[in-house]
């Protein structure tokens, strides 16, 4: 048994039937003993260069915290570590790599007048160590939405404050901080950046609510220095609102793909436009410049979706549309999905969302009155976000739906929204995995027909001899080849230890064979 700096190294393996959830010689697992599962940690997939995990310590020097990071390769030994100072104030919210460099984005989104500085960006050598950290000013109580890294530029996508959205971006060479493009006029929601295949310009795509008649997703493309080329807008069908979207740009062909919900008409209320709930996906070929059509999918229409939806709600939906002679869009499930960015393989095109709903649960207190009357009070408490299906769908160059396919999502209860699944191509099959209660949940697909149906696969601990009490804010990303990387927080129990009880943040390296 090995220690490096506190984490311990442990075999694991996971066998899934015919297929399997393993791991080659040297089986490996990394535990860092903790308090609780309050404690913050960040692993991050950099590919065959390693895995780095990272957190913020309690040590601060004037107005510093330090935060650890530590690179493993591939066998999960040690190849450096680091303490760096990142201020106080400031919050990890989104990573990117770039070859064999890592940025951190960090922003703290209430400024306070003391503060010279409200984002830092920390560009990390993986193959070394060593590390940039560079500090800018955005605009002050502004949500974080995007941020890219396209050569010497940082560009950053900021949701403002009374429904206003914003472009920004850094020059790593003058050190300045400038505005590229703002919506200030209409509310507006920025709904992400998109490099273009030649790297030498990029998309921005905004959701614009003009007014209740008037609305759009607006396109912008700019050049590296901040030069507008091109602005595209794009509106739904009568009846239809388009609710997100993410562009892809592969060999110089682009796709829109994003979520729409039904409204009445062609009006909508300002307090309603920026409600996610959807009923379908639609792509539309932006490389067709002489007309822009859009290919709608209703829920309804998925083939696969019957046994993962909520039953009545399915049920009654179908029913009615399957008596629409005409098949208009009129009927629908609804759902707030979280959208993968597009994934391109073999020419082909999937959209994968994932479906969630906000939980909560009633309590009910009872007081007093003057006059000693016993009066009951309810009031609902947030739990989190449910999650509890996946949806992938097949397209081909032109956005036509080839199939979809979904996987059930049980029991993750979370208070963050970050995405669960993950996609691995398996010659003609694709993997549908993620991690839960320290269990690797499993399906394999082959276009719309399912393979194997949803598994459940244990994650080995440390020893014989443990009992996993619990299992929390469990998480699973993909890594190189065939491998992943799960982990989370774990209780575990073991009598014929010495510490017959301990509470570890685990990695498990996994590989799917």
């Amino acid at each position: 048994m090995k220690y490096i700096l506190g984490l311990v190294l442990f075999l694991t393996f996971n066998i899934i039937g015919d297929k399997v959830f393993s791991q080659e010689d040297p089986l490996l697992r990394v535990e860092l003993e903790v308090k609780s599962d309050d404690a913050k940690y960040n692993v991050l997939s950099c590919g065959e260069n390693g895995a780095m995990l990272f957190y913020k310590t309690n040590i601060t020097e004037d107005n510093y915290s330090f935060w650890i990071f530590v690179l493993y390769n591939k066998f999960m030994q040690e190849s450096w570590k680091k303490d760096i100072p990142v201020y106080d104030n400031m919050h990890y919210v989104a990573q990117s790599i770039q070859d064999n460099y890592i940025y951190l984005f960090f922003f703290d989104k209430e400024k306070k007048k003391s503060d010279s500085y409200n984002y830092q960006l920390l560009k990390i050598d993986i193959l070394s160590g060593r590390y940039e950290l560079f500090s800018g000013l955005l605009p002050k109580d502004s949500e974080y939405a995007s941020f890219e890294v396209l050569g010497q530029k940082l560009l950053i996508g900021l949701n403002l404050e009374n429904d206003k959205a914003g472009l920004y971006s850094f020059d790593f060479e003058t050190k300045e901080t400038k505005s590229v493009f703002e919506i200030l006029d209409n509310d507006a929601r920025m709904e992400g950046i998109f490099p273009e295949g030649n790297s030498t310009s990029y998309l921005v795509l905004f959701n614009v609510f003009v007014s209740k008649t008037e609305y759009y997703l607006l396109i912008k493309e700019f050049g590296l220095n901040g030069e507008q080329l091109k602005t595209t807008q794009v509106t739904g069908e009568f009846g239809k609102k388009l609710n997100s979207g993410k562009i892809s740009d592969f060999g110089g062909n682009k796709l829109l793909f994003g979520t729409y919900s039904f409204i009445k008409g062609s009006t909508i209320d300002r307090k309603n436009y920026f409600v996610n709930e959807s009923v379908g996906f639609y792509t539309i070929n932006l490389s067709n410049e002489g007309e822009l059509i859009a290919r709608y999918h209703n829920f309804l229409e998925f083939e696969n979706m019957t046994g993962y939806l909520r039953s009545r709600e399915y049920q009654l939906a179908q029913k009615k549309y399957e008596k629409n002679e005409d098949k208009e869009d009129k009927y629908s499930v609804t759902y707030d999905l979280l959208l993968h960015d597009v994934i391109e393989h073999d020419s082909l095109f999937y959209f994968v969302g994932e479906a969630f709903y906000e939980d909560y649960h009633t309590v009910t207190s009872t007081y007093y009155d003057y006059y000693g009357r016993a009066v009951p009070v309810s009031y609902s408490v947030f739990d989190g976000y449910r999650f509890f299906n996946a949806f992938i769908s097949c397209y081909d160059k032109e956005g036509n739906k080839l199939w979809d396919n979904g996987m059930e999502i049980f029991n993750i209860l979370s208070f963050d929204l970050r995405k669960r699944i993950n996609i691995f191509f398996d010659q003609g099959d694709i993997i549908l995995a993620y991690n839960r209660a320290g269990k690797i949940s499993a399906k394999i697909i082959n276009g719309p027909e399912v393979v194997e149906g949803v598994d459940n696969f244990e994650i080995e601990t440390a020893y014989v001899n443990d009992k996993v009490m619990s299992d929390t804010k469990s998480e699973m990303s993909y890594w190189y080849d065939n491998y992943f990387l799960a982990y989370g927080f774990q209780t575990i129990r073991n009598n014929s230890l010495p510490n017959s009880k301990r509470t570890v943040f685990y990695i498990n390296k996994v590989g799917f064979e």
